[in-house]
């Protein structure tokens, strides 16, 4: 006796060019005796992802069973173990009947599998964001029963009579269930059927068949039964087993039927369905600070000894100093010449090291490398605060012998305008994107091309004078042309018509005069209204701001209603926390008005409400709220996954497709419904329905948390039980 199992699966596409993959599966096994302890390669299954626009199709093949290799065909013929052997995913674009079979030593070969693409019809098997969805049934579709080739003979009022036996044959329902289910819970399953033969009578019950184990055979249920069932007509069975043991190792749906015309085969088309499920989850605000990555307070670190410094009580890994725990962000900033050492000659080792520890703990590195420090000049030290490398000069560059304001200490700077170093710092850049570029370690780097500390003015370098806006144009477009991943920012002082500029290339603002200077925070909201993340810093640290009087808009004291305005005004996305021993006074001070601001800054996703609806055709809809309640956007990809947990965590199916929150799409303030259309095999008491937000969406786990309660420890945010 053999199986046929036959699926269809389509959905309707929103797309101008539609693509239609279906799929049949056949599944031959004998029932015979000595048939049944056999044990087969899983069948091959299909996947398929189409083009945008609507011209190709691109399938994938896999089996369940570990280490089979597969084999196939796209002509129609049968596969065999001379055929192609399956290496990867293969692209359409006409359409075309896939047959294929795995097989590993050992066992025995599965049965063959079809797949039907269509590049032409309206249709894909796919769940649409549009809302449609096709049916989602338990997939037990059309049985293929052969007659058995043993007779018996039985005694009728005395007479020897030959019979056929009874034909047996199970399903297999164990993967329809995202968890086996125990003793006392119910599974409804509709028989709908139609048998090409007439049948006397029919059985149905479900069973353990595990022929590994003492359970083979071992009922689960309860017995019912169908009898005088005409040929070519309809039957159905709406019933509700109860499982009677625990525990249960495979859930087998048993029929012993006998038909009234021997030596012939009877097809019976069935389809099984699970009872619906509406549900509204009630999902609540963490009430707590939540850490997300690309958004939050930035620490500064000069040297690796602020992060790994175990007897600094402000280094990070001290564990002492709680400012760390509320950082997502370390800066750092160093001279040119301390990178590089000849014109082709560099050392990285700086960054590196920082890089190296940033990762091991968890942050990321943002850094400025800038070619002139007044601040670092002392006047009876040649060459000190001086950064632009010197080989630069070898080659003619110009410069000036400018004087630091307020003193009579010379430092030399260049000729900012001088082609040599234009080009000098755009060999850096390149190097340094090569180097860089793409680095998910990185969270951004600054433009420090020209000026004091490379800020884009000279105010403190009397006799040396800023490049004309042109040549200041060129520089960051050259950046911008190396650096096509890692957001890149600019540093304060760069204004009118460059900063315009700047922002038109998707380049980010720092400000770095924050709280001492008036209306600073103003000049950020030209970035956040250009979509771009916004930077901020102090103009002092802690300490001396605090100190200030007032007495005029470059006095500004620091005051905690100033800090919240700031953060507020400027929508910011990353802000200096402070750079005095690693912010611990500042924490100190301030502990529970950092957590409050941990979740203002940039993003903030919180479930609002959730809702599942699952019809007696089990077209499942998981409908998710989201509200961005931060100052910014995400200013990254995040990849909405909903999923079928059990109880221990497990992942056991996903729900739908992958919703795709682009770049800056999801302002702050917006509130937003996702809807995961879905085909449930089975959803089992116990199961938990939970969502993630995932960077990349092929990780084990989602990078970004949910500012809401019963977030589990891999950032998975669990909805509701069921």
């Amino acid at each position: 006796m053999k199986h046929f199992f036959d699926y269809l699966g389509r959905r309707k596409t929103p797309f101008a060019a539609v693509v239609a993959l279906s799929f049949l599966c056949v599944f031959f096994s004998s029932c015979a005796s000595e048939d049944q302890t056999k044990e087969y390669v899983k069948a091959v299954q299909f996947s398929a992802e189409e083009r945008e626009d609507g011209t190709r199709m691109t399938v994938s093949m896999t089996t369940e069973t570990q280490g089979a290799d597969i084999f196939y065909t796209t002509d129609g013929s049968s596969p065999t173990l001379q055929s192609s052997k399956y290496t990867g995913a293969i692209t359409f674009m006409e359409n075309k009947t896939i047959k294929a079979f795995a097989v590993k030593e050992g066992l025995e070969n599965s049965p063959i599998s079809v797949a039907t693409v269509s590049i032409t019809e309206k249709t894909i098997i796919i769940e649409t964001d549009s809302g449609s969805s096709y049916n989602h049934k338990l997939d037990i579709s059309s049985i293929l029963v052969r007659k058995s080739a043993e007779k018996n003979y039985i005694w009728e009022n005395g007479v020897k009579t030959e019979r056929y036996n009874r034909y047996f044959c199970p399903i297999d329902l164990t993967n329809s269930f995202t968890r086996l289910p125990k003793a006392g819970e119910t599974v409804k399953i509709t028989w709908k059927g139609t048998s090409d033969k007439a049948i006397s009578k029919m059985q149905l019950k479900l069973v353990d068949n595990n022929t590994k184990t003492a359970n083979w055979g071992a009922a689960l249920s309860e017995t019912t039964e169908l009898s005088d069932i005409s040929a070519d007509k309809d039957f159905s069975i709406d019933y509700t087993f109860t499982f009677t043991k625990t525990p249960i190792e495979k859930v087998i749906l048993q029929f012993i039927y006998m038909p009234d015309v021997l030596d012939t085969e009877a097809t019976f088309k069935v389809s099984g369905l699970l009872s619906s499920i509406k549900k509204d989850f009630s999902v609540a605000p963490s009430g707590a600070p939540v850490i997300n990555p690309h958004k939050g307070f930035v620490q500064y670190a000069w040297s690796s000894g602020f992060i790994d410094n175990q007897y600094w009580d402000a280094a990070l890994t001290s564990g002492k100093n709680e400012a760390w725990d509320y950082c997502t962000v370390v800066y750092t900033g160093c001279g040119w010449s301390k990178i590089q050492i000849g014109e082709h000659e560099y050392d990285w080792s700086f960054i590196d090291t920082l890089l190296k520890l940033c990762a091991e703990n968890g942050r990321t590195l943002g850094w400025r490398i800038y070619p002139t420090d007044t601040g670092a000049k002392k006047a009876d030290e040649p060459g000190s605060g001086e950064y632009v490398p010197q080989y630069i000069y070898d080659k003619g560059c110009g410069f000036v012998d400018a004087t630091i304001k307020g003193t009579e200490t010379k430092i030399r700077v260049p000729d900012w305008s001088d082609p040599i170093y234009i080009q000098a710092c755009k060999d850096f850049a390149a190097e340094m994107a090569r180097r860089y570029d793409g680095d998910s370690r990185v969270e951004f780097i600054d433009i420090r091309s020209f000026g004091n500390w490379g800020e884009w003015h000279c105010s403190q370098l009397v006799g040396s004078e800023m490049p004309s806006e042109e040549i200041q144009k060129d520089m960051i477009a050259y950046y911008k042309s190396v650096f096509k991943t890692t957001q890149l920012v600019i540093p304060s002082d760069c204004r009118g018509d460059v900063y315009k500029y700047v922002l038109s290339l998707g380049i980010a603002k720092r400000d770095d005069g924050l709280i001492q200077i008036a209306d600073r925070e103003n000049d950020l909201v030209k970035c956040y209204e250009a979509g771009l993340p916004t930077v901020g810093e102090n103009c002092d640290i802690y300490e001396k701001l605090l100190n200030l009087d007032n007495s005029d808009k470059w006095h500004q004291q620091w005051t905690l209603e100033r800090w919240k305005s700031v953060i507020n005004v400027a929508h910011l996305t990353y802000y200096e926390l402070d750079r005095q021993s690693c912010a611990m006074t500042f924490f100190k001070d301030n502990a529970e008005h950092v957590k409050e601001m941990t979740n203002k800054l940039g993003y903030n996703f919180v479930v609002t409400a959730a809702h599942l609806d699952t019809d007696e055709n089990l077209k499942t809809q998981l409908s998710v709220t989201i509200k961005n309640t931060g100052l910014a956007p995400a200013f990254f990809d995040v990849n909405l996954i909903a999923e079928i947990i059990d109880p221990t965590g497990k992942r056991k199916a996903q729900i739908g497709s992958i919703k795709k929150i682009k770049k800056g799409s999801f302002a702050d303030g917006d509130e937003k419904t996702y809807v995961f259309y879905s085909d449930f095999a089975s959803i089992c008491s116990g199961d938990r329905i939970c969502i993630g937000l995932y960077e990349d969406p092929s990780a084990a786990a989602p990078n970004v948390k949910f500012d809401n309660k019963n977030t589990l420890k891999n950032n998975k945010l669990v909805l509701g039980e069921l």
